[in-house]
């Protein structure tokens, strides 16, 4: 199928959602059916998933250059730029002036925090792009495990979060993070461990690194089957093993623990399932999150969501049922799912 087809069903939903009420902060959009060719990739990812998460090679220290997938140079143009040495690859559509941008999208690609950003990616983030014509899409290479494990790696991409917000601020921009899976914890973490620094600041303490923390935070974030919880130990992670076609308990405790390295698993800054929340309702800062059925990720982010509702963060949620761990990522394969969760993602991120 064509992109410009592609384009044009994608922000359409086509049966209707189930939303949730309006008492809430969270505001939750419920899907359940499953189309058939959804249900046959499914069928034929279970039987190859080994083949499909494993990582290519084990990649080298700090921020590796991307090759951005050819496909996206049809429609868009890609700048690379380094800032505090981390590799960044701005999406921006032909014809486009950068003088209309009034907002970035900093994105940060899953892929068990060992794998760079795969054609699906490039081809969303360009989608993204399109449809956002005031909005700088822009992919974050960051160092990847096992050779940067957190403890190397956090420290460096929370002086790039400093950094880029500091930028965006400057030039009058709204920032907005977002990220799937991987990528998504590393979102929220980033914002939740600079959010505790600020607070520290107010009360009279320093950051973690002795240095004075700044102020400048994020409109909102969105969260695409974030991994909230790197203890792996929600139950019903194993209760819902035989229905995911591409994730396994075995495989998320390991990129877990690659990503973790020396650093307490409960730590917020790894499993910010576990940090104070309340931080983002005080900023004012929206989540916005997908979640699909048969993602043995998905109990951990239910419990996420749970939290914000119940801090009073407020955001737009998609829950699908029956749909695997990032199944927003078929759209370039044509999967109705797929089209109709971006679509959903731009409708969301157009508000902001």
């Amino acid at each position: 199928m064509a992109t410009s087809t592609l384009d044009d069903l994608s922000t359409k939903m086509e049966s209707s959602p189930i939303e949730s009420g309006t008492n809430s902060s969270i505001r939750i959009t419920h899907r359940s059916e499953r189309y058939f060719y959804m249900h046959l990739v499914q069928i034929i990812v279970r039987r190859i998933r080994s083949h499909l998460v494993k990582p290519k090679k084990e990649q080298r220290e700090g921020s590796i250059k991307l090759k951005p997938q050819k496909v996206i140079y049809r429609t868009c143009s890609v700048n690379h730029r380094t800032i505090c040495d981390i590799n960044i690859y701005d999406i921006i559509p032909k014809r486009t002036s950068e003088k209309t941008y009034v907002k970035r999208i900093y994105y940060f690609c899953g892929g068990g925090w060992q794998s760079p950003p795969s054609g699906q990616h490039w081809q969303v983030c360009a989608k993204l792009a399109r449809q956002m014509p005031d909005t700088t899409i822009s992919i974050v290479s960051y160092p990847l495990a096992p050779k940067n494990s957190a403890s190397k790696s956090f420290p460096a991409l929370l002086r790039l979060y400093r950094e880029l917000l500091r930028q965006s601020e400057e030039d009058g921009h709204r920032v907005i993070l977002a990220g799937d899976s991987s990528g998504g914890n590393i979102v929220l973490s980033l914002v939740l461990e600079a959010l505790r620094e600020d607070a520290m600041e107010a009360g009279g303490e320093i950051s973690r690194d002795g240095k004075r923390s700044h102020t400048a935070h994020p409109t909102a974030l969105m969260l695409v089957c974030p991994s909230t919880d790197l203890t792996r130990s929600n139950p019903d992670i194993e209760k819902l093993k035989h229905a995911d076609p591409i994730l396994t308990p075995d495989f998320i405790k390991e990129t877990a623990g690659a990503w973790t390295g020396d650093w307490d698993p409960k730590d917020p800054r790894v499993s910010p399932l576990y940090a104070d929340l309340s931080l983002l309702a005080k900023r004012g800062i929206k989540v916005h999150g997908v979640t699909g059925g048969y993602d043995i990720l998905r109990p951990d982010a239910i419990m996420l969501r749970e939290k914000l509702e119940k801090e009073g963060v407020h955001g737009e949620w998609l829950d699908w049922d029956k749909q695997m761990h990032c199944f927003v990522l078929t759209w370039p394969y044509g999967m109705r799912e797929g089209r109709e969760g971006v679509g959903w993602m731009v409708d969301v991120l157009k508000k902001e």
